[in-house]
């Protein structure tokens, strides 16, 4: 058949596919710029790096600490004075003087106390709050004295409950208050980072009395020492 021949006939270059040739042509953006590899790889193993420098820093000062293990300090409540007293329920309002001492007793680290928040409190209730502005710097084996006068300004509102057995005690001129002292605390110690600790001071069951309703009342102990609350 004719067809058939006209198949036989025809070569191998022409049942073959025609080779092409490709090539890539590069915009000046896109070309491969000398050194850019090097310059990739050597951002991540930098910042790798500091991320290592960091963490061991870090490590470094954490044993530290651990191993000076600062001490708390020691606060003592060492006198409260009431006066200027108006009971109107659910409010007993009054003018509160504390004085505390505070002492370092650490031999090797320095202290310093500040973001001092105090707050009278008749049983769970707090009467009165107050944050002071000022902070106290202790060297080693230090001692220093922290006043607060909390007026008529900062006065809390009772429970009833609270409110019926305050003014119960207040009649019988002799009242327990509570003190609660909220700090934080920083230790210092060469070139070490400062270790910064909060912490809350708790002087419990303060009986003051009153000479009369209209008088001051005075803490009738000599003072207490104010536990550090865990």
């Amino acid at each position: 058949m004719e067809y058939a021949s006209n198949s036989s006939n025809r070569t191998a270059s022409d049942q073959l596919p025609t080779r092409q040739s490709f090539q890539i042509h590069y915009r000046p953006s896109d070309a491969p710029q000398p050194g850019g590899s090097r310059i990739s790889s050597f951002v991540p193993r930098l910042t790798l790096m500091l991320a290592m420098f960091f963490f061991i820093l870090c490590s470094i000062v954490f044993i530290a600490w651990l191993v000076i293990h600062p001490l708390d300090p020691a606060i003592r409540l060492s006198s409260l004075s009431v006066s200027n007293i108006t009971v109107s329920n659910p409010q007993f309002a009054a003018n509160y003087d504390i004085e505390f001492t505070v002492n370092n007793t650490n031999k090797k680290v320095n202290l310093c106390v500040d973001h001092v928040r105090v707050v009278v409190a008749y049983r769970k209730g707090p009467v009165s709050s107050k944050i002071l502005e000022r902070s106290e710097y202790l060297g080693k084996m230090g001692e220093s004295r922290l006043k607060a006068e909390l007026g008529r300004d900062a006065v809390r509102s009772l429970k009833d409950g609270e409110f019926k057995d305050i003014s119960d005690e207040w009649s019988k001129k002799i009242v327990n208050f509570n003190v609660k002292l909220y700090v934080r605390a920083g230790f210092q110690i060469g070139v070490l980072p400062t270790k910064q600790k909060i912490m809350e001071f708790r002087c419990m069951n303060l009986p003051v009395e009153f000479l009369s309703t209209k008088g001051t009342g005075k803490l009738m102990s000599g003072g207490k020492d104010c536990l550090v609350r865990a």
